[in-house]
């Protein structure tokens, strides 16, 4: 009789067994999808983020297009100066100050503000396209590191 009753007691176990590998394997589902679901989060800021850059940088890059036009064009008319001054403190503003090349461009910026006649932007005209295309190169190389840290 002794062993009738420990076979009928056991009869419970093979369920709980099955009842908690089914939990485990709930729990471990669960924890691969909220995994996921941040991950997936991380993913999306990170593309927004670097369409966001991509779009800061083409806007840099066309106030410095225009900036550098109504630069190097003689006798600009008043008008057109207001347009100028414009475009330069929109590079400004779009620049970030503690940029290392920040205080250099402005310097440029400046000095056309300040040319007079032709030969004097000319002069300028030189060192601030450079200077850009240095700019807008890091800046373009920064979000290529950036992406491929990410997707790499």
């Amino acid at each position: 009789m002794k062993i009738f009753d420990i076979l009928s007691n056991v009869s419970w176990v093979t369920p709980m067994i099955i009842a908690i590998i089914s939990l485990f394997g709930v729990i471990c589902t669960l924890l691969i999808q909220n995994k996921n679901f941040k991950r997936q989060i991380k993913s999306n800021h990170s593309i927004k983020m670097s369409e966001m850059r991509q779009n800061w940088i083409i806007d840099l890059r066309n106030e410095m297009c225009a900036f550098q036009s109504y630069g190097i064009t003689p006798n600009v008319q008043q008008v057109s100066i207001r347009e100028f001054y414009q475009h330069g403190t929109k590079i400004e503003l779009l620049m970030n100050p503690e940029d290392k090349k920040y205080k250099e461009l402005q310097e440029l910026m400046y000095e056309f503000l300040r040319a007079e006649d032709v030969s004097e932007k000319y002069s300028v005209n030189a060192r601030y396209v450079a200077l850009c295309q240095e700019i807008l190169k890091a800046e373009w190389d920064f979000l290529k590191k950036e992406m491929k840290e990410f997707h790499g």
